[in-house]
C-alpha cells in the first residue's frame, strides 16, 4: 500500500502532520476523522518528497537581497500607516513578489499571524531573511504601537546600505576588470608565448639572462604542475576562510581590514556611518543605550569593531557616559565623540548621530571617487612592470644574439 503524507487539525485547532499507509487518500481521510482529526491536505509521500526537494533546490539558487528587503519595509510602512491589517498587508506582498523564497516566507508568516502569533515570532522562522537586529526592532514596534515607523526606519537604513554597496561596486568594477585581464594575460603568456620563444633559445650560445630564466622556469612549472598551483590556491583560500571563522582569526582580520593600504580608511568610514545610523535608529525606537549598542555591535560585520563596541557597553554599565566609553575604543574620531557628547547633554543624541551618519555618507561618496583616482595609477604601474619583465625576458636574448653576430 502507498504511504501518504497528511496535514490535519485536532479538536483544539492545533496542526498535526504525519505519514500513514492507506489504500487510498479517501480511506486515510476516514481514518483521520475516526481519530478526531480534520484532514487539511493529503498527498503521496513520494510526491511530497519531490516537492520538498524542488523547494530546497529553488531556495539554494534564490536568496533575499537588500533591495527586496528594502522594498518590503517601504511597502509595509505604506500599508500599515494606511491602517491595513498586518496579515492582509503581507498577503498582498506575497502575491506580488517574484522571489519564491520570500513568497513562501510571507505565506507562512500570514498563516501564523492568522493563528494568533505575533509578527516577530512569525518572522523568526526565517533567520536568513530577518536577522536578530531586524526582529528586535519589530518587537519594539509591536510593543510601542509604532510598527509603521519601525518599518520606515528600517527602509531608510537599508537604502543607505544599498547606496554604499552600489557605489563601492561601481568604483571597483574597473580595477577588477583590469586585474582579470592581467591574470588572463599572464596565463596566455606562460602557456603559449614563453614556450614558443623558449624553443628559439634552445640552441642559444651563451648564458641566458636572469629574466629569461625566470620566465622559462615559471612557464614550465605552470604547464607541467598546474594542478599543484590550483591546489595551493584552493588550500590557501580554505585555510584563510577556516582561520577567519575562528574568533581570534576574525578579530585579527577585522583589525587588518582597517589598515589595508588605499581601502582601509574607506572601510573604516563605512563602519562609522553604519554605527551612527544604527545607533540613531535604535535610540529613536526607544531602546536603551546599552541594549542598543549591543544590538549594533551584533550586526557589525567586522569582528574587531564588534569587540570594541562590546567594550563600550561594559564601560557604560560601570557608569561611564556614552561619549567617554566610545572615546576609549580609539576607533572613533573626535567629530563622533563631540556629537555624542552634545547629544547626551541636549537629549537629542539620535538626531546628532543621524547628522554624523549623513556627514560620513558624503565623505564616503568623496572617498569612492578618490579611490578610483588612486587605484588607476597603481594599476598602470603594475601593468608597466609586467610589460617590462616580459620585454626583458623575451627580447634580451635576441639582443645578445644580435650582438654576438655583429661581433663576428
Amino acid at each position: 500500500m502507498p504511504e501518504f503524507y497528511y496535514s490535519a487539525r485536532d479538536q483544539q485547532g492545533k496542526a498535526v502532520n504525519g505519514q500513514k499507509v492507506a489504500p487510498n487518500a479517501e480511506e486515510l481521510a476516514n481514518q483521520l476523522l475516526a481519530d478526531g482529526l480534520m484532514p487539511v491536505d493529503i498527498s503521496l509521500q513520494a510526491v511530497k518528497k519531490l516537492t520538498n526537494r524542488k523547494k530546497k533546490i529553488s531556495h539554494f539558487f534564490s536568496k533575499v537581497t537588500h533591495d527586496e528587503l528594502h522594498m518590503f519595509c517601504r511597502q509595509m510602512y505604506s500599508l500599515t500607516h494606511a491602517g491595513i491589517p498586518l496579515s492582509e498587508s503581507i498577503q498582498r506582498l506575497s502575491e506580488t513578489t517574484n522571489n519564491p523564497l520570500l513568497a513562501e516566507a510571507f505565506q507562512t508568516i500570514v498563516a501564523n499571524l492568522n493563528k494568533g502569533s505575533s509578527l516577530h515570532v512569525a518572522m523568526a522562522q526565517y533567520p536568513t531573511i530577518f536577522d536578530d537586529f531586524f526582529l528586535n526592532l519589530i518587537v519594539v514596534g509591536e510593543n510601542t504601537g509604532n510598527l509603521d515607523r519601525i518599518f520606515l526606519h528600517l527602509a531608510d537604513y537599508l537604502e543607505m546600505e544599498i547606496d554604499i554597496t552600489q557605489k563601492v561596486k561601481t568604483a571597483m568594477r574597473y580595477p577588477i576588470m583590469v586585474m582579470s585581464s592581467i591574470l588572463i594575460a599572464l596565463i596566455v603568456i606562460n602557456v603559449f608565448v614563453v614556450p614558443a620563444f623558449s624553443k628559439l633559445y634552445v640552441n642559444f650560445q651563451g648564458e641566458l639572462p636572469l629574466p629569461t630564466k625566470i620566465l622559462i622556469v615559471s612557464s614550465n612549472f605552470i604547464i607541467h604542475y598546474w594542478y599543484i598551483v590550483i591546489g595551493l590556491i584552493l588550500l590557501g583560500i580554505i585555510g584563510f576562510r577556516a582561520y577567519i571563522a575562528t574568533p581570534e582569526g576574525a578579530i585579527a582580520w577585522g583589525k587588518f581590514e582597517l589598515k589595508i593600504p588605499v581601502v582601509g580608511w574607506l572601510i573604516h568610514r563605512i563602519l562609522l556611518a553604519r554605527f551612527a545610523r544604527l545607533m540613531a535608529l535604535v535610540l529613536r525606537a526607544g531602546i536603551t543605550a546599552v541594549e542598543g549598542i549591543q544590538m549594533v555591535g551584533a550586526t557589525t560585520n567586522n569582528a574587531y569593531m564588534a569587540q570594541k563596541i562590546k567594550g563600550v557597553t561594559d564601560l557604560i554599565v560601570r557608569g561611564n557616559t556614552i561619549a567617554s566609553a566610545v572615546d576609549k575604543t580609539q576607533l572613533f574620531p573626535p567629530l563622533v565623540i563631540q556629537m555624542i557628547l552634545l547629544g547626551e547633554e541636549s537629549g537629542t543624541i539620535d538626531h546628532l548621530l543621524d547628522e554624523v551618519a549623513d556627514f560620513y555618507q558624503r565623505e564616503i561618496d568623496y572617498d569612492i571617487v578618490r579611490l578610483s583616482d588612486i587605484i588607476e595609477p597603481i594599476l598602470l604601474v603594475v601593468i608597466g612592470g609586467m610589460v617590462l619583465i616580459l620585454a626583458l625576458g623575451v627580447f634580451l636574448p635576441m639582443w645578445n644574439l644580435a650582438n654576438l653576430v655583429s661581433h663576428k
